[in-house]
């Protein structure tokens, strides 16, 4: 049977979730620019209130260089034909309805066609419980939304990397509902979602629970007298100590949860609390009978080959900080330089999120994966990658009219350079990293403790210039460890 695109979108009503985001955008985009017959589309923007959620969808989503195609097409006309077809809704994942009264939330589901599904925390390692609000909770929010549609369909944004720390093809007909990545590792153990959410639920109370204790309470107080001294507070104001006491609780919580999180995903082999919680979320859907579903994974989605144009990006994304880490003069970068870096542009996977829309609209019965990846017919291992790096560096300080030319034409030709993980921590920012906390330590130690004009200035100033360098190898150091389970 011989299917047509723009029939099959032709007066369809589509609630896409999660339009404000990087790859949102440009499918919204293309949405509207390569199907105008599209009857409507719900777009939600969270905000306080439906007036802010217009305001901003105007202000800070159409302005967006993504509609700059659509701009060019209907000219004079473009704010018209954006009337006319998108409507902004006040909505958010992490709420019953999304936050929409009950009855509208029907109403407009009862008009609807298909749900997109692109919202998501893209954090690699948020706090446990804020992942699995946005990633678990939410998706639990949108099946329920689409329940009230007269024809349930949704296609939901996940990623590849659900796949976890596993090596070797992955296909997408393989097994969604109780998977995990050591499966083959721990023979006999199952895994059920519906157990993991409730055994994460007990972990953040855990957590609540561990900052009860009194030597953590007094380790909050000690913290917060800490820091009131350091902003210049009175730190016997019990006022502003109990806030700052409260202050210190929360980050502590979040970052205990955070670190239970980590802890429960890498024991399952998955890299982060990000992956898992998608994996989750996808099991979650893929236990569903009563709707038609489809699940998108694209890999790593980087900056668009061809719309709006070849090169947009927005945000920092993950080859960004390998780019701007060699450019502020990393030239050591620790990987596996066999490795393959599977990167998707970014309208290639809105073209793979309307393929899936097209099919959950047509087929009651569709495939449940689609990966929008790159890795098995076009790869580019991390030794590429880094040699394509090191050729815009070049160009980019020999091109560069500002700073010292010399140093301009000696960075040029200082090129990024692929080592293994020993050689990096030997060599490279954790060498210097730890070399400069050492020469903090000795200049505290050095600093005259009854004044000494000039020369505490001349050593205040050195400490100053180690302890920026010190953050800096700190940074370099983290943006690694962040991304070392894709390197």
């Amino acid at each position: 049977m011989k299917l047509s695109p723009i029939e099959i979108f032709k007066n369809k009503k589509i609630f896409f979730i999660g339009g404000t985001g990087f790859v949102g955008k440009v499918t919204l985009s293309m949405l509207l620019n390569n199907f105008p017959d599209v009857g409507k589309v719900y777009t939600t923007v969270r905000a306080r209130d439906a007036k802010e959620s217009e305001i901003r969808f105007w202000t800070s989503i159409v302005t967006s260089p993504t509609f700059d195609p659509l701009r060019e097409k209907y000219g004079d006309g473009f704010e018209d034909f954006i009337r006319l077809k998108v409507v902004p809704v006040n909505g958010d994942v992490g709420n019953e309805f999304l936050g929409l009264e009950e009855k509208e939330a029907k109403k407009i589901m009862k008009d609807c066609d298909l749900i997109i599904n692109s919202a998501g925390n893209v954090t690699f390692n948020p706090p446990l419980e804020s992942a699995l609000r946005t990633n678990v909770v939410g998706t639990n929010n949108v099946i329920n939304l689409a329940r009230m549609m007269k024809r349930p369909a949704l296609v939901h944004v996940s990623t590849c990397f659900v796949a976890g720390k596993k090596s070797g093809t992955i296909w997408e007909n393989e097994p969604v509902v109780g998977y995990f990545p050591r499966k083959e590792e721990l023979v006999g153990t199952t895994f059920d979602v519906d157990q993991e959410i409730a055994d994460c639920a007990r972990l953040s109370e855990q957590a609540r629970e561990e900052a009860k204790d009194a030597m953590q309470i007094s380790k909050f107080r000690e913290t917060a007298r800490e820091r009131l001294v350091e902003e210049g507070r009175d730190a016997d104001d019990e006022a502003a100590l109990s806030l700052a006491m409260l202050r210190e609780k929360k980050v502590w919580i979040r970052e205990r949860t955070t670190e239970l999180g980590s802890e429960r995903a890498d024991y399952w082999g998955w890299t982060n609390i990000y992956t898992y919680s998608k994996s989750l979320a996808e099991q979650i859907i893929a236990k569903q009978n009563d709707i038609i579903k489809i699940l998108v994974r694209p890999s790593v989605v980087e900056s668009s080959v061809n719309y709006p144009f070849p090169g947009w990006n927005e945000g920092f994304t993950t080859t960004a900080p390998l780019i701007l880490i060699a450019l502020r003069g990393q030239p050591i970068i620790p990987t596996n330089e066999n490795l393959v870096l599977d990167v998707i542009p970014v309208d290639l996977v809105a073209g793979a999120m309307l393929s899936a829309a097209m099919n959950a609209l047509v087929d009651d019965k569709p495939p449940l994966v689609f990966q929008a990846c790159s890795g098995d017919s076009n790869p580019n291992n991390m030794k590429r990658i880094i040699g394509l790096v090191s050729l815009y560096k070049r160009q980019h300080f020999e091109e560069k009219e500002t700073g010292n030319k010399l140093v301009n034409r000696v960075a040029a030709m200082i090129e990024a350079t692929p080592v293994k993980q020993r050689t990096y921590e030997l060599t490279s920012a954790p060498m210097l990293n730890n070399l400069a906390k050492t020469a903090t330590k000795w200049l505290d130690k050095t600093s005259p403790k009854w004044g000494g004009g000039r020369i505490a200035n001349i050593v205040d100033d050195v400490k100053k210039s180690v302890e920026n360098f010190e953050r800096t190898t700190e940074e370099t150091k983290g943006a690694f460890e962040l991304f070392k389970p894709f390197m």
